[in-house]
């Protein structure tokens, strides 16, 4: 009798083990939607982004990101064909990894960082190509640069595939070449709410 219980208590510990490890190493992936508040140029600005990718073991995301300037912010110079101030147009992605630190049912605290490049845009005008004797929209002037962002965040589940996130970090640009700003100016702190969906 006492033979037969044990096997049985072992039989149920292996099962709960063997669950335990299947579900502690599954993968998953899922997506976000950002909206990050920031400064740019000196100026208050909002940045809209979206990054996603595959998670490893319910610990790290491995994926791709990227944002946009969402605010209308003034270049430098006049358009030539307008005679109006000039608008900045930016955005910027990259390679994306979150590390979830700490998750219980509700509650979870990730890090991220993005790393990649991005472009920079002072305005939009029509210029004349001899070669194909037409007119075609290009752009007035243009810079790359390298951007490095990294960021802490809150999350709540609200389901088991739907999280609700709020936090901060920084985003540090170098590299540009653009006048009427530099990167000191479109590097600052940043606050977002993000939305994720999938599995985690």
């Amino acid at each position: 009798m006492a033979l037969l219980m044990s096997a049985q208590l072992f039989a149920q510990d292996s099962k709960r083990t063997k669950t335990s490890f299947e579900t502690n190493s599954r993968n998953s992936g899922y997506g976000a939607l950002s909206t990050q508040y920031s400064k740019f140029n000196g100026q208050s600005a909002l940045f809209t982004g979206a990054y996603g990718g595959w998670m490893i073991k319910h610990k790290l995301m491995i994926g791709l990101g990227g944002y946009w300037l969402a605010t209308n912010h003034k270049g430098y110079g006049l358009n030539a064909e307008t005679q109006e101030q000039n608008e900045y147009k930016m955005g910027y992605g990259g390679l994306m990894l979150e590390y979830a630190i700490f998750d219980n049912d509700r509650f979870h605290v990730t890090a991220n960082t993005l790393a990649g490049g991005g472009i920079l845009k002072n305005g939009k005008g029509h210029g004349s190509i001899p070669d194909h004797g037409s007119n075609e929209l290009k752009d007035i002037d243009a810079t790359g640069f390298y951007v490095v962002q990294p960021s802490v965040h809150v999350e709540y589940a609200v389901t088991n595939w739907f999280r609700v996130g709020a936090g901060g970090g920084y985003r540090y640009i170098t590299g540009s070449d653009q006048q009427g700003i530099t990167d000191r100016k479109m590097s600052a702190p940043t606050a977002d709410i993000t939305f994720k969906f999938g599995g985690f």
